[in-house]
């Protein structure tokens, strides 16, 4: 599916989340802690948003790894111009899966993951390989769709979806495509969900935090160190 839509997923994002979504992706880059030097890992990287905010943290100095499972997307990614490259360390795209990372253990200072939580078959097992790569004392940020309980969250989330999103996407060929998000997100483990797999796979803290005003959540881990 994510192969299908690689042409158009960049300018979907932009306009359905009236380019909210970079708000969003610079907030989960600052909550992995990242910073000058670092080895950094963006898991299910899609078109490269958060890989590229990465390499402009850790700079020259650091690396990057853009992981997703994906070839069209990281074609994409890798297509994409740069600026500044002088500034930015180099990203290595790396065609594999979140839930068994091609990674030695303790490889990495940060982590983030944008929109791929919800679409691996095991979330334990995805946060547990997460856990695994990266060093003692390293967070990871996880950008989702909130799972939200609340009634009026919920109301507003699927008239979005219902009336905007997937009307949108039909129009471009890809209905089914985009009709999948609303049970996707409903069967998706809620926040204080979220927070037991992360520490049932080994991470000392786990904090889930709303954002836009609950139809977004971002999951902040932190490994003991």
């Amino acid at each position: 599916m994510f192969d299908d839509i690689s042409p158009v997923y960049d300018r979907f994002n932009d306009v359905l989340s009236l380019g909210q979504h970079r708000l969003w992706k610079r907030r989960a880059v600052r909550r992995s802690r990242v910073g000058p030097g670092m080895a950094a890992l963006d898991i299910c990287c899609g078109s490269g948003d958060l890989a590229r905010l990465l390499a402009r943290r850790v700079g020259p100095g650091g690396a990057v790894v853009g992981l997703d499972f994906a070839q069209n997307m990281l074609d994409a990614a890798e297509a994409r111009p740069v600026r500044r490259p002088e500034r930015r360390a180099r990203v290595d795209w790396v065609l594999g899966d979140a839930m068994a990372l091609p990674f030695e253990d303790c490889s990495f200072d940060a982590a983030t993951m944008g929109y791929g939580l919800r679409n691996v078959d095991s979330a334990d097992v995805a946060l547990a390989e997460l856990q695994r790569v990266l060093r003692p004392g390293a967070y990871c940020a996880i950008l989702d769709f909130n799972n939200s309980r609340n009634p009026v969250v919920r109301r507003v989330r699927n008239g979005i979806l219902e009336r905007i999103v997937v009307p949108a996407a039909r129009r471009r060929g890809l209905g089914p495509e985009y009709a999948y998000l609303r049970p996707s997100i409903e069967s998706f483990e809620t926040g204080p969900e979220q927070e037991r797999l992360a520490r049932a796979a080994g991470f000392e803290s786990a904090q889930h935090e709303a954002l836009a005003g609950g139809l977004m959540g971002l999951l902040v881990c932190r490994k003991a160190g």
